[in-house]
């Protein structure tokens, strides 16, 4: 359908985007066709009841590959809900600590990263 002009960030009436759906029912597939053919801003959509993005429902399911997907496609690792918990919060909190050292890793390097380009510019 994307390739017959459907928009990929379009959002339900809960601010859930197609990304946010993939994500949480674990489809691997859609998630990286989404990633690599859609506009970066889909990565932070926030669902509006929650404030949950897409990483938020990935960690909290313990899905390390969509996971992976999103924190390199370039989702922010530092991105809280409604409630101020990050994604690793979720993995955690799901007791996955091996995605939320990940995570934490990953949110590491994100915030070097900003401060890197912040710093240059």
């Amino acid at each position: 359908m994307h390739k017959d002009g459907a928009n990929l960030l379009v959002q339900d009436r809960l601010g859930c985007t197609l990304l946010h759906h993939a994500a949480l029912v674990g489809s691997k597939s859609i998630v990286k066709y989404i990633t690599d053919n859609a506009h970066a801003s889909i990565l932070d959509v926030t669902e509006k009841s929650t404030g949950e993005t897409a990483l938020h429902k990935a960690a909290a399911l313990c899905q390390r590959t969509i996971c992976c997907y999103l924190v390199e496609a370039g989702a922010s690792l530092m991105k809280t809900d409604l409630q101020g918990e990050t994604p690793k919060m979720y993995a955690e909190r799901a007791q996955d600590f091996e995605l939320a050292e990940y995570l934490e890793n990953r949110q590491h390097h994100q915030m070097i990263q900003r401060d890197d380009h912040e710093t240059a510019v």
